[in-house]
């Protein structure tokens, strides 16, 4: 609001100081309009729309850099997340008010034309299972969503789990499927995964999966956490479409997972296939050692983060990924980026009885106004600038490569601020392709 007032003096005393000067053009000069939420505007915004689903909405929202809407997605459904397609169609996570599963389930999924009109709804959403959190549209079309299972204590404890970590008798391992939208609201899973197939315990030698966790960083420790029937939390996912392989982020492990998607599903199933030829088990993982029986809380670096985002490749050096690291400190969050050890063809070493590297990051943005102990993420965009959701107060912040901030915008909606994460769009992104983005006369409620 401060750089919106300045522009305004400034306009002001210009127009007052010369306005007998013949060389001053006042009527070549157009004053930026910002709407009232919109608290920082400076040179060096990305130009672009951004895509955001209000916590307290049932509608979606596109919005320019000025704060206006310019597209509106109305809906008798809150939705946790949203994206465009390139034919311009949104698709949205929909929060359906009768699952039985906790806080983050959606359990259904529809997809809006641009002018609103559904194209198609599917609802996965019983008392087995149920969709949660992020989804993530592949090149094909087809949408990579993470799913809850419901297993027993019966199936947890034959799978190793230790009876004193069960809670109210649930558990709910995290799985991921590939669905392939079809006429009359129908679908396929042409594609699958599932943490239980990727076990480890050394609890109980009688019981399945028991072996010594520290040698097999390949496999998830089903005893790491307990008090929660929602064991492992995957809250993000992305696609690697350059090497064909899934990053997920754990929120419990305080981890980033990558897995390889290059395989079938009774590959995914089991520990050979797909171009890693490691099947289903984990690729690499980073973020806190501890999950898999090495170090200490002094090498932990994740922090029950959010929005992990694959950034690129840098043939030799790495892979790099960005995460809204939520709880780094008792009192503020960061956006950290990672470059881990990932060879040109997207291979990884993943060495047993090791606290696998980097130990720190390569880059990170730190600021005592923004902390959010759940929710959040962060996107990199085109100019290099990143765009920030602090999404407990569903403030938006966007920063430059020297970490100023040129756009800060609050969400208004007083009753709940939240929103989980957004997306920025560049203005030539094909989803605009011929449609006319006019400010429209409503306002994000």
């Amino acid at each position: 609001m401060k750089s919106r007032i300045l522009k305004f003096l400034i306009f002001i005393l210009l127009l007052f100081n010369c306005k007998n000067d013949d060389d001053f053009n006042v009527s070549g000069y157009e004053p930026i309009v910002l709407h009232e939420n919109v608290i920082t505007y400076e040179d060096g915004i990305y130009e672009g729309y951004t895509l955001l689903s209000p916590l307290g909405s049932t509608n979606t929202f596109l919005i320019n850099n000025e704060g206006f809407v310019v597209n509106q997605w109305e809906s008798d459904t809150a939705a946790l997340i949203s994206y465009l397609t390139n034919d311009g169609n949104l698709v949205r996570a929909l929060r359906q008010p009768n699952t039985t599963f906790g806080s983050g389930a959606t359990g259904a999924i529809e997809i809006l034309n641009f002018d609103g009109d559904q194209l198609w709804f599917w609802e996965y959403n019983t008392t087995d299972y149920v969709l949660h959190h992020d989804l993530n549209i592949l090149p094909n079309g087809n949408i990579l969503a993470i799913v809850w299972e419901n297993k027993s204590v019966n199936e947890a404890i034959a799978k190793g789990r230790n009876p004193s970590l069960l809670f109210e008798n649930k558990v709910w391992p995290c799985k991921i499927i590939e669905i392939e939208p079809l006429a009359n609201n129908q679908a396929n899973i042409v594609w699958e995964w599932s943490v239980w197939d990727h076990l480890i315990q050394d609890h109980d030698e009688t019981k399945e999966n028991f072996g010594i966790v520290s040698n097999h960083p390949e496999l998830i420790n089903i005893n790491f956490t307990g008090g929660d029937a929602n064991f492992n939390h995957l809250n993000s996912i992305d696609y690697i479409e350059e090497f064909d392989q899934i990053v997920v982020s754990s929120r419990v492990f305080s981890e980033f997972w990558i897995i390889d998607h290059s395989t079938t599903t009774a590959e995914a199933a089991s520990h050979m296939g797909g171009n890693s030829n490691k099947g289903g088990d984990l690729l690499y993982r980073w973020g806190n050692p501890k999950a898999y029986n090495m170090g200490t809380i002094e090498n932990q670096r994740l922090f029950e983060q959010h929005d992990v985002r694959w950034i690129g490749n840098t043939v030799n050096n790495g892979g790099n990924f960005m995460i809204f690291n939520n709880n780094k400190y008792p009192d503020k969050s960061s956006v950290d980026e990672v470059l881990i050890p990932q060879a040109s063809n997207g291979t990884y070493q993943l060495l047993p009885n090791t606290m696998n590297v980097p130990e720190t990051y390569a880059w990170s943005y730190e600021n005592d106004m923004i902390h959010s102990s759940r929710l959040s993420g962060a996107q990199r965009l085109p100019n290099g600038n990143t765009l920030i959701t602090e999404g407990v107060a569903g403030t938006l912040y966007e920063i430059t490569q020297t970490n100023a901030i040129v756009w800060q915008i609050q969400n208004p909606i007083e009753t709940n601020t939240s929103i989980f994460k957004v997306k920025k769009y560049e203005k030539n992104h094909p989803a605009f392709d011929g449609k006319n983005l006019v400010v429209l006369p409503i306002d994000i409620d």
